[in-house]
């Protein structure tokens, strides 16, 4: 059978008795960076019989070659670098092809950056994983506004390079004052937890190069609601206006909400209420 194993995400203690049980007596252990995972057996003096290297792009040749060991009725632990194998790592290929092959699969559970850091963000709301967010802005964008308007935190993973693109299309999109509990490196050496708004996370990162660097888990709470004309002042009201003759309500909320620091939601909701009101009249 084929098992999926989750390793530690930092800490190499993070491992459950089971999974270095099963480890110990795989024929094969398939992974995504044989010198990653050669650090853990040896941290748990584990001996093994084969590695195979499996990453995003020979997935599916490789997925070939296990399935023939499978048929001769090898075990074979799959394990990514950190985490667990097929959650924003490769992985997801590989089973459904064994599934179609009518051969067994079992999960062997474990540490999980998005539940460690939900685990102490001190919210009682629904949440939904994500991963990576898109590489590029403007689809990057279209995915945040996505979650103007939900009732349930949204947890993504962010790559160093890109935390600060991030936190200010945060900002742009839901706001400064929306608010995210940060994870950086967990259970790591220097494993950084913050909970703040946006503003206050983008200036915390920015102030301080060693903040920029590792892997991010970003928990992205629900806002508050604002629906009435009465939660925005005049002025943001007026730009509105103004900007709602040349551009789409979505962009024009956007940019209200940047120019006057008022939550992105009022402004766009406001919009829409204007715009029923002059279709009715």
């Amino acid at each position: 059978m084929l098992y999926i194993c989750a390793t530690p995400i930092g800490n190499l203690q993070d491992i459950s008795l089971r999974a270095l049980e099963i480890l110990s007596k795989a024929d094969v252990i398939v992974c995504e960076d044989s010198r990653v995972t050669k650090t853990l057996l040896h941290a748990h003096a584990i001996r093994y019989n084969k590695l195979i290297t499996l990453h995003e792009h020979n997935e599916n040749e490789v997925a070939v070659q296990i399935l023939n060991l499978l048929a001769d009725g090898k075990v074979v632990v799959q394990v990514t670098d950190a985490g667990t194998p097929g959650i924003s790592d490769p992985g997801a290929r590989l089973c459904n092809r064994v599934w179609r092959e009518g051969l067994k699969i079992v999960p062997l559970p474990g540490a999980c950056a998005y539940i460690s850091l939900l685990s102490v963000a001190g919210i009682r709301e629904p949440s939904l994983f994500y991963g990576f967010l898109p590489s590029t802005k403007n689809r990057r964008v279209k995915t945040l506004e996505s979650w103007s308007s939900v009732d349930y935190a949204v947890c993504i993973y962010e790559a160093p390079h890109r935390i600060i693109d991030c936190i200010t299309d945060i900002i742009e999109i839901l706001g400064q004052e929306c608010t995210i509990v940060m994870g950086r490196e967990l259970t790591k050496q220097f494993e950084t937890i913050k909970k703040a708004t946006a503003s206050e996370i983008l200036e915390f990162i920015q102030g301080d190069l060693n903040q920029q660097r590792g892997e991010f888990v970003l928990l992205i709470l629900p806002q508050a609601p604002k629906t009435n004309e009465h939660s925005l002042d005049g002025q943001a009201i007026q730009t509105a206006k103004l900007l709602l003759a040349e551009l789409p309500p979505k962009k024009v909320a956007r940019l209200v909400s940047k120019i006057h620091h008022v939550n992105v939601d009022a402004v766009y909701n406001y919009l829409i209420e204007m715009d029923k009101k002059s279709s009715n009249q």
